[in-house]
C-alpha cells in the first residue's frame, strides 16, 4: 500500500493542481474502504479514461481534463447503457468499415492480399497512431486495446476476397462501376464522426490546447485514410484520392467541423450525450451535403467549390 501511495503521489506532481488532491491517501487504510481517485476508477467505470490505462501524462495544463465534471473518455467495451458506451461500438464500427475500405482501394491499386490487409489495417489504425505517436507522444492505443489490431487485419483480409465475389449495382454494398454503395457511404461517415471526437477526447485528456484537440480528432479521422493514399499513390486513373484531395467531395473538411463542434459543447459544459450528439451529426451532416450538392474545395485547376470531374 506504501508503495502503491508513493506512486500516487508521484503521478500526482503531473497533474494540474485540481487534481493534486485527489491523489491523497492514508497508507494505513485498507484497500478495501481506500478511496480510489477519479481518474484511477475511470478505466473500469463508465465516466473515464478509454482503455485500461491507470493514468495520462500530461502535456499541458490549459484546462482541466474534467469539463462540468465530466472526463472525456469511454469504457472499456461497447455497451448501450450510455452514449460513451454507445460511442465505443461506433468506434468499433468504424474501424470495420475504415478497413474494407482500405482493403477495396488496396485491391482497385493491384495490391495483392498482404498488401491490401496491411493498407486495410493503416486505414482503420493508422490515423489514431500517428495522434498518439507524434501529437500526444504516448503509445499507441492498439498496443493495450490489440482487439482494434485483429478487427481491422482480418476484416481487411476477409474483404479482398469477398469484394470481387458481390456483383455490381446491389447499391446498398456496391455501385454499378465496382465502388462503395450507399451503405458503407454511411458507415464510413459514422466512423469518421466517432474517431473525430474520440481523438478530440484523447488530446483533452491531456490538457492540451482547444486547437490541438481538434487536431488531434481530424488527425484521428484522416491520416490512415492519408496515408492509404499515399502508398497506392492516389489519386489514379483506378481510384480517387479523397483525403485532401476535391477529387471527391470533402472529407477532412468534414472531420474538422465534427472536432470542432464537440470542443465548443465541451466548453459550455454540455453532458456527454450533447456534445457526442453534436459532434456525430455535425460530421455526418456536412458529409451528406457534401456528396449530396457535390461540394470540394477550390483548387488550382478549378477555383470553385465543386469536386474535380476528372483525374488524369
Amino acid at each position: 500500500m506504501c508503495a502503491l501511495h508513493i506512486g500516487m503521489r508521484r503521478l500526482s506532481s503531473n497533474f494540474p493542481k485540481t487534481f493534486r488532491g485527489i491523489f491523497a491517501s492514508d497508507c494505513s487504510k485498507n484497500l478495501n474502504t481506500m478511496k480510489i481517485p477519479t481518474i484511477l476508477r475511470a478505466s473500469t467505470t463508465l465516466v473515464g479514461v478509454e482503455g485500461p490505462y491507470p493514468s495520462y501524462p500530461v502535456l499541458q495544463s490549459y484546462k482541466p481534463a474534467a469539463i462540468g465534471n465530466v472526463i472525456d473518455g469511454m469504457p472499456r467495451y461497447p455497451s448501450f447503457n450510455s452514449a460513451a458506451g454507445i460511442l465505443r461500438g461506433s468506434d468499433y464500427f468504424g474501424t470495420v468499415i475504415f478497413a474494407i475500405s482500405g482493403s477495396i482501394t488496396a485491391g482497385s491499386c493491384g495490391l495483392d492480399v498482404f498488401g491490401a490487409s496491411v493498407i486495410g489495417t493503416i486505414t482503420a489504425i493508422g490515423g489514431g497512431t500517428i495522434r498518439d505517436a507524434i501529437i500526444l507522444h504516448k503509445q499507441p492505443f492498439w498496443v493495450n486495446e490489440v482487439e482494434y489490431f485483429y478487427m481491422a487485419f482480418i476484416t481487411a483480409f476477409l474483404t479482398f476476397f469477398a469484394w470481387p465475389l458481390i456483383p455490381n449495382n446491389t447499391s446498398l454494398i456496391k455501385d454499378d462501376k465496382g465502388g462503395e454503395g450507399s451503405a458503407l457511404w454511411f458507415g464510413d461517415a459514422i466512423g469518421v464522426g466517432a474517431f473525430t471526437i474520440i481523438g478530440a477526447m484523447n488530446a483533452c485528456r491531456m490538457c492540451v490546447h482547444p486547437g490541438l484537440a481538434v487536431v488531434a480528432g481530424t488527425v484521428t479521422a484522416t491520416f490512415g485514410g492519408l496515408t492509404r493514399d499515399i502508398i497506392c499513390g492516389l489519386p489514379s486513373s483506378n481510384s480517387r484520392g479523397r483525403i485532401l484531395h476535391s477529387n471527391s467531395d470533402i472529407y477532412a473538411t468534414t472531420a474538422a467541423i465534427g472536432a470542432s463542434s464537440y470542443m465548443i459543447m465541451r466548453k459550455l459544459k454540455c453532458a456527454m450525450p450533447i456534445r457526442l450528439i453534436f459532434g456525430l451529426g455535425s460530421t455526418i451532416g456536412a458529409r451528406y451535403l457534401a456528396k449530396v450538392y457535390d461540394i470540394g474545395l477550390p483548387t488550382w485547376d478549378q477555383m470553385d467549390m465543386k469536386t474535380t470531374k476528372s483525374v488524369e
